[in-house]
């Protein structure tokens, strides 16, 4: 929103009153202005914040409460007190038998980490006895099965999708032994190009803002003409903050979801529910603690009265100066901006794509015959530390791919860095 000026009335009377040089005038106006005229103009300013207080309610988003973030930190690092971060998985946190892989984080750029994984194999050298090791590289797939867990939590709990920045969960591999079947992958290795070894961090582990919480569902039964419905009640811990998010994990199909204050209500054809897990998104400003300095990643949106009218509306003018708003809302703490867009037939291989949805199910267009919405973007700012700004690009175009179905959007990061490269 817009900021306004405010005036400060007492201030501007006590002004005007230096002026009276009458005492007795003076006083009797300032009893009459200030401690009269003052309480109304008190009671004004209180409405009206209560009215845009009550404004900005009405025009709340659907998914205002169900924000993402991601950030990656090394194992030894992770603080199990913390009440915003979480691991993704648990087995990062839990000691477990030995694993048949290796799952590895590379800190580099967009191109660098196709190259990575098209290499296909990684060579190491055993410490211990010098011996050459090689490994088979792949996405870590335990990882992408959380990514599709949570999307279809969003689905069945009827709460609208919104792209998840993957930035950091792209970048985490699993690297097998090429040894034999079912043999434990040692730690007592090192790379052997020293090119690699700059990208690649050992002992990383993929943290977000859900957390697994335990409750207990009561039943009441709910009188309907044709059918028995169930409300199934679950009451939250009275800590928790009001503007988190709640996801139900339920294994029979949910009607409909209620947040009310400090519960969660349920319809089911169910008379019970077992086996049900809840997990709550955090929101507010992310924890800070000893060894958590990687850019923290989100789908948080810069909010404004407009683009909460807007969506309650339901009218998107696809003008360039609300595309470039929507960029600017999605830019989140990366300096970037829209600088032009035109539409081409085909497309180039330099060209960034937003495909941070690819697993949510099958394309719509199977034989995608669209024209290409070629987005240009401005960085600045760049830092050369700094490896996820393609990653950013990516997670907006991805966001505006839901939105633009009869395009496919593209796009191209420009500019140089403050430094001139």
């Amino acid at each position: 929103m817009t900021d306004e000026k405010v005036f400060d009335n007492e201030n501007y009377i006590q002004e005007q009153l230096r002026r009276i040089d009458d005492l007795d005038e003076r006083r009797f106006a300032k009893q009459l202005l200030i401690e009269s005229l003052g309480e109304a103009v008190a009671w004004s300013e209180k409405k009206y914040v209560a009215l845009e207080q009550r404004i900005q309610s009405e025009l709340e988003l659907p998914w205002g409460h169900f924000h993402v973030f991601m950030t990656v930190i090394e194992q030894k690092d992770y603080d199990p007190i913390s009440t915003f971060w979480f691991p993704v998985r648990e087995e990062d946190v839990k000691k477990q038998q030995a694993e048949t892989f290796e799952t590895v984080y590379l800190a580099a750029e967009e191109k660098v980490c196709k190259a990575f994984l098209e290499m296909g194999t990684l060579t190491g050298v055993c410490e211990a006895t010098g011996e050459t090791v090689s490994f088979k590289i792949r996405p870590s797939e335990r990882y992408w099965q959380s990514m599709d867990r949570l999307y279809r939590l969003f689905i069945s709990n009827h709460v609208p999708w919104q792209t998840v920045h993957m930035g950091h969960m792209e970048r985490f591999f699993d690297l097998i032994p090429e040894t034999e079947e079912g043999q434990a992958a040692g730690t007592d290795w090192v790379i052997q190009d020293d090119v690699w070894n700059m990208y690649v961090r050992r002992g990383m582990m993929l943290l977000w803002n859900i957390r697994q919480s335990a409750v207990h569902s009561r039943e009441y039964r709910v009188p309907c003409i044709d059918e028995v419905f169930y409300e199934h009640v679950f009451y939250l811990p009275q800590e928790e903050e009001t503007e988190d998010g709640y996801l139900v994990d339920a294994v029979e199909d949910i009607l409909s979801i209620r947040y009310e204050q400090n519960r969660i209500v349920l319809k089911t054809k169910a008379e019970t529910l077992e086996d049900i897990k809840v997990y709550r998104l955090g929101q507010g400003e992310p924890e800070q603690s000893a060894g958590y300095r990687f850019p923290v990643l989100s789908n948080q949106r810069k909010d404004s009265l407009s683009a909460r009218y807007s969506h309650r509306m339901g009218n998107f003018i696809q003008t360039p100066a609300e595309l470039k708003r929507k960029v600017e809302e999605m830019a989140d703490g990366y300096r970037i901006s829209l600088t032009g867009y035109e539409i081409l037939d085909r497309a180039e291989e330099a060209f960034l794509e937003g495909d941070m949805n690819s697993f949510t199910g099958v394309r719509l267009f199977t034989d995608d015959q669209r024209k290409i919405l070629l987005l240009r973007f401005q960085a600045y700012e760049r830092e050369r530390e700094d490896y996820l700004y393609e990653s950013q690009v990516r997670y907006i175009l991805s966001q505006l791919q839901m939105e633009f179905l009869e395009y496919k959007c593209m796009g191209i990061l420009e500019g140089e860095n403050q430094d001139g490269r």
